[in-house]
């Protein structure tokens, strides 16, 4: 029962959902259950048992609540009258609720120069990595590239809520075709690199078609780069990163001066 419960978990955050394993850590007295049970907490179902009724409800609802949060959490019962749960059993539990949230996803489609230093600088962050191209020749300039046809590994891949993807492919038709190839399929953040021109050109046969989303970012990237590969890859990773952590494009200093406020203050 332990293995199908850490499999269904593993299952469920390949799925793209979080999970919770709840584990009970120290019991005395009389308890439904004993230290080192475990049960699994998923967003429609349980598996496994810590005891069932009020406890095991409240368990399973602090469980939900952490999932959302992505944080994981001590627990305390002491199960008589006069604790929270208003059991009789007269006991006292802990333990501790482990959450597992998705791995963030960041596909990089093209691996020309901007492609490769997007995944060079992206190492360094906590995305599980892939860059796609169906050119052969960049294989050799950058070994981790999947080599295969967008058309052909896309449909494959998982595409979810907790995924980013960079669209940096050869051509502004390839560009487009990759597009239609994930739109409709849940990612949180889709940037197309591109100009002003080629990108209202875009944006007119999406509003002509009702296929502006919000999540879509074109031209990619904050205005930050003096326009090398190098800092264009910064500034689209920055600009997904403002999109993940839900940040602000704001200075953080409290000391202005004339390169950063425009005057002394």
């Amino acid at each position: 029962m332990e293995i199908d419960i850490l499999r269904e978990i593993e299952n469920h955050i390949q799925n793209g959902k979080g999970a919770a394993l709840v584990t009970l850590t120290e019991t005395s007295g009389s308890t439904p259950r004993k230290a080192g049970t475990i049960m699994g907490v998923l967003s429609d179902s349980i598996i496994g048992t810590v005891g069932g009724g009020a406890i095991e409800n409240a368990i399973i609802l602090k469980a939900r609540e952490l999932i959302k949060t992505g944080k994981s959490e001590e627990f305390e019962y002491n199960l008589s009258v006069d604790d929270e749960l208003k059991m009789t059993c007269g006991g006292n539990v802990k333990g501790y609720i482990k959450v597992f949230s998705p791995s963030e996803k960041l596909i990089i489609c093209g691996a020309g120069h901007v492609g490769q230093k997007i995944y060079s600088i992206g190492k360094f962050l906590e995305f599980d990595l892939k860059i796609i191209d169906d050119r052969k020749e960049l294989k050799d300039q950058c070994p981790e590239l999947t080599l295969a046809s967008f058309e052909d590994i896309l449909p494959k891949l998982s595409i979810d809520q907790n995924t980013y993807i960079v669209i940096v492919t050869r051509g502004h038709e390839m560009d487009e075709k990759v597009l239609n190839l994930v739109k409709e399929r849940g990612a949180k953040y889709i940037g197309i690199i591109g100009s002003r021109r080629k990108v209202t050109l875009l944006k007119e046969k999406l509003e002509k078609n009702g296929e502006i989303r919000d999540n879509i970012f074109a031209p990619i990237g904050l205005k930050i780069s003096d326009g090398t590969p190098e800092e264009i890859a910064i500034e689209v990773l920055a600009e997904i990163l403002k999109i993940k952590n839900g940040g602000e494009l704001v200075h953080r200093t409290i000391i202005k001066n004339r390169y950063i406020g425009g005057a002394n203050e």
